[in-house]
């Protein structure tokens, strides 16, 4: 069952990337235009830090609201301020606002993850909170495609995990998956196809293989439980 579950997901996931590709791809294509690429610098320079900020309060609504997928806001940043700097600031809202929910989470405890996402959905990831090896594990969840990276802020926050570590490591570990995204929406602004299409398939392969092998990881994580305490004699 987990296989055909495996093929299925894979299956969506190429139908919906080859629907945006075909949706988009007259637009995109404007791109290649050196007059349309001039306007959109234009623009940039235009609305100057005010731009910035816009995109910077989208990535952090992003991730407070769990929902909203990341990519499209990486893919534009990545677009209007090239691949460092979408990065930049693509990690920099990711931060600030994974401090705020990870704070918030630790202030009011357990209570307001199930208020938020469900009780159930909150359960199947409690076992985190036991977990012997919470650094390497918190890494891998945020590293491994498919995870819910922005619900997982939520529960982290009120384990026993510091909130200097936790955005240490979750930041580094988003790291080349926001960097992938910026890289395509750079390379698209510049007409650069051969690039897109390198870093889209590279993507693409991670993606498959990530979700392909995230049961499997998330199984290895889950192997790392604490031991109850034993009563002593």
């Amino acid at each position: 069952m987990k296989k055909k579950r495996v093929l299925i997901l894979g299956a969506l996931f190429v139908l919906l990337v080859a629907g945006l590709t075909v949706f988009l791809f007259p637009y995109v294509q404007k791109l290649r235009d050196p007059q349309v690429q001039l306007l959109v610098e234009t623009w940039v320079r235009k609305v100057g830090v005010l731009g910035w900020l816009a995109m910077f309060g989208v990535q952090m609504l992003q991730v407070v609201i769990a929902f909203i997928p990341g990519e499209p806001v990486e893919l534009i940043a990545g677009a209007l301020y090239g691949a460092a700097g979408g990065l930049a600031l693509c990690t920099l809202g990711c931060v600030t606002a994974s401090a705020l929910i990870f704070l918030l989470s630790k202030r009011l405890g357990k209570s307001v993850l199930d208020s938020l996402f469900g009780a159930e959905k909150v359960k199947d990831w409690k076992w985190l909170y036991d977990s012997q090896r919470m650094e390497l594990v918190t890494f891998i969840l945020f590293l491994i495609p498919g995870t819910p990276k922005d619900m997982l802020t939520y529960v982290v926050g009120v384990t026993n995990m510091r909130v200097g570590k936790f955005l240490l490591i979750s930041s580094l570990a988003r790291i080349p998956s926001v960097l992938s995204s910026t890289m395509i929406g750079s390379s698209l602004r510049q007409g650069n196809w051969v690039l897109t299409l390198v870093v889209f398939i590279i993507t693409a392969v991670v993606g498959v293989v990530g979700i392909t092998c995230k049961d499997r990881m998330i199984a290895f994580c889950r192997g790392g439980r604490r031991e109850p305490d034993t009563p002593q004699k």
